[in-house]
């Protein structure tokens, strides 16, 4: 299934300062913005309710990050989420200088940062012969629908105009969503997004190559669905 992504927005990175909960051990701090309509305020979406609405699709990257109250699951998650971390900071995925593995929303969300040019060469948007070995784990997380909301969101640096970097950052998401519809995934809870040029990480300005090729990333966030709340009000998580 293709979802159609829309561009663009600007970022209030203060709102995701305060919300980023800190980082898993051995990860760099660099905060992980979440908006899924590039004109979208953060929240300015989501629903007032006690429940996840049934129409993700329809929310921003602000309103699926707050659209699934944990309530007295939370404790229970975050343990759980903690463990997915360390998992995956220690299996063949973290052994690779190019990801990096942090928490949000005060541990109830990973985030997975994988370097954009691990996953393309310069201004292409087809994905690597390699860039597989990166992507494959995350493959698992689509097997039990609804257990966890799978959000790809691209990045670029500043060079270039607008349009180009917006839509830069479109290709290559829809490019990383595709490899998983390949792979016969269920994409049901998968949500690729765009985010061009508009969220440089904290302390990168794009005046050096360094610096440019840190915010030419791919975050993948993890974030508790449905179902894992429900395993989690009985007192255990089976994934």
């Amino acid at each position: 299934m293709k979802r159609n992504l829309t561009m663009k927005f600007k970022t209030n990175i203060l709102s995701l300062i305060i919300a980023f909960g800190g980082v898993l051990p051995l990860a760099a701090q660099q905060p992980s913005p979440l908006q899924r309509s590039m004109h979208s305020q953060p929240g300015a979406t989501t629903p007032v309710t006690n429940e996840a609405p049934d129409n993700l699709d329809a929310l921003d990257k602000y309103g699926l990050l707050s659209a699934n109250p944990l309530g007295k699951t939370s404790d229970l998650i975050k343990k759980f989420m903690l463990k997915e971390g360390m998992t995956l900071l220690n299996g063949t995925l973290g052994k690779s200088n190019a990801i990096n593995v942090e928490k949000m929303r005060n541990g109830e969300v990973l985030v997975v940062t994988i370097c954009a040019s691990s996953l393309f060469m310069p201004n292409d948007t087809t994905l690597r012969p390699d860039a597989s070995k990166l992507l494959a784990p995350f493959k698992r997380y689509l097997k039990n629908p609804d257990m966890f909301w799978v959000i790809l969101d691209m990045h670029t640096d500043n060079t270039g105009s607008e349009e180009y970097t917006d839509n830069l950052s479109l290709q290559r998401v829809n490019s990383v969503f595709d490899w998983f519809v390949d792979e016969d995934c269920d994409t049901r809870y998968l949500f690729p997004t765009a985010s061009g040029a508009n969220e440089p990480l904290p302390g990168e300005n794009n005046e050096s190559i360094d610096s440019r090729n840190k915010n030419r990333r791919l975050e993948i966030l993890l974030v508790p669905g449905k179902k894992m709340v429900q395993e989690a009000a009985k007192g255990r998580i089976a994934f």
